[in-house]
């Protein structure tokens, strides 16, 4: 009885430990090659398909009516300074805080030589400034 008692415990052992490691094989795919969303810049964007999102400071003029059939055109260009600018169309709800000069983050793809948005949300300026010094 001893015996068997000893060959069944280190049997349920490596069938425990091959189950977690299975899972966490599972679980780290799909954390690094799930469906997820390439976060770029105008300037890296060039060669990209699919969905993606698109991370700039809006360059002017805005035009259009994010309601309207045109959709509410501007353009991107990297936060970090010059670059190509990329035209983005956006259709509908437009943040109170979106203007000229105020970063945004776009999520969209491609289409007809301009970035078609689905969502755009703008970063709140007050992160990205230092406070004033007393």
């Amino acid at each position: 009885m001893l015996v068997a008692r000893s060959i069944r415990s280190p049997a349920r052992l490596a069938i425990a430990l091959a189950v977690a490691s299975l899972l966490a094989v599972f679980l780290l795919y799909t954390a690094v090659a799930g469906r997820s969303t390439p976060a770029l810049e105008p300037s890296s964007l060039a060669g990209h398909h699919g969905t993606v999102s698109l991370t700039g400071k809006v360059v002017g003029p805005v035009r259009g009516d994010a309601h309207g059939p045109g959709g509410l055109r501007f353009a991107l260009r990297d936060i970090g300074g010059p670059s190509p600018t990329v035209p983005v169309v956006f259709r509908g709800s437009v943040p109170d805080l979106f203007k000229v000069g105020r970063d945004v983050n776009v999520t969209g793809h491609v289409a007809g030589g301009a970035f078609v948005a689905d969502e755009l949300v703008t970063k709140c300026p007050s992160k990205y400034t230092s406070s004033p010094s007393s």
